[in-house]
């Protein structure tokens, strides 16, 4: 049976085996693999993101094919692991800007693309508004920054940016909640947002949710304590497979620390041991060890709730035996209907 705009997502938070499913589920129902994790985009940056390609990676270029957004030409590929193409990897350099609306630009033509030869697209990935962005219209995620905007609003008090906004926006205003009525950056987003003029959404947005979609959304989690176990045994094997060789050989090609991708977990945590003088780095390394296990089970932390507030799906407890058995179930109870 072949898929019609069939799209099954399984999300969740780190280190809960979504890839390693995925692929199971692909092999069983003809699918490929499209990433939705915001750091796996980048060129170079493969052990900190998780990517678990082998050492030489295999590009399946009979699929490859290029998106035009925002007057950028995007050139999309599929690797292939176990046999299976995976997309949506090293889709630009680390100095390059990859946004939501990037994402969605990009993902949306891919699923399209899979779609057209019969395939089952599987979404797989924990960052909660990429996959929101291929199930949901998120309308403001094509606006772009106002810098003079920003320029004129990054000083302002919190009380004027709270005022401010609850002015020219009440409705948008009582919607907050307490913690984003609190942090000024979310605040000038709003106001960035409501000054902005509309514009039309790029074609691949539109003509991709014209088209209405048989979501099957599934959610692998299991106990917070069981997830920090999890991440620090994953932090300890990338660091075993090099991960501080990976951010040297990004230094000498030029990148820096102050780039948005190098925020990304796994790379800021080790600014201090690098520039530190060798004297000093027994200490250092320790302390970036333990810093990186820290933020992971903060960022673990923060997605289970983001996903319990705002994504609908079926959760499934990874601790539980059969867990994986009742996903199958499900999915082949959803592939195989209509």
């Amino acid at each position: 049976m072949k898929p019609q705009n069939k799209l099954l997502i399984i999300c969740g938070p780190t280190a809960t085996g979504k890839t390693a499913l995925s692929l199971k589920l692909a092999q069983k129902y003809d699918g490929e693999l499209v990433s939705a994790d915001s750091r796996q985009g980048y060129r170079g940056m493969d052990i900190g993101t998780g990517k678990d390609l082998p050492g030489k990676k295999f590009i399946f270029e009979i699929l490859q094919f290029t998106v035009k957004y925002k007057n950028n030409i995007y050139t999309v590929f599929p690797y292939l692991l176990n046999n299976i193409p995976i997309w949506m990897y090293d889709v630009v350099r680390p100095d390059e800007a990859f946004s939501v609306a990037h994402y969605q630009a990009l993902a949306t033509a891919v699923i399209d693309n899979i779609w057209s030869r019969g395939k089952l697209p599987i979404v797989v990935g924990g960052t909660g508004l990429y996959v929101k962005s291929l199930t949901d219209h998120l309308e403001t995620i094509h606006i772009p920054p106002d810098v003079t905007l920003r320029r004129h609003l990054q000083d302002k008090s919190l009380d004027y940016l709270q005022a401010e906004l609850c002015s020219i926006a009440p409705m948008i205003w009582d919607r907050l909640n307490a913690s984003d009525r609190q942090n000024p950056r979310r605040l000038i987003r709003k106001i960035e947002i409501v000054n902005s003029h509309k514009t039309n959404k790029p074609a691949c947005e539109r003509e991709f949710f014209q088209t209405k979609h048989d979501v099957c959304a599934i959610v692998l989690s299991t106990a917070l304590s069981v997830l920090y176990r999890r991440v620090d045994a994953r932090v300890d094997r990338r660091i075993e497979q090099g991960m501080i060789a990976e951010i040297e050989d990004l230094l000498r090609k030029g990148y820096t620390w102050d780039l948005p991708s190098f925020a990304a977990l796994g790379y800021r945590q080790w600014k201090s041991y690098i520039e530190a003088p060798d004297k000093d780095k027994p200490q250092m390394f320790i302390g970036a060890v333990n810093q990186w296990k820290s933020d992971e089970h903060a960022y673990a932390r923060r997605q289970v709730t983001w996903f319990k507030k705002n994504f609908s799906a079926q959760w499934y407890d990874i601790c539980n035996k059969s867990y994986r058995v009742k996903v199958e179930k499900l999915v082949d109870a959803w592939y195989t209907h209509g």
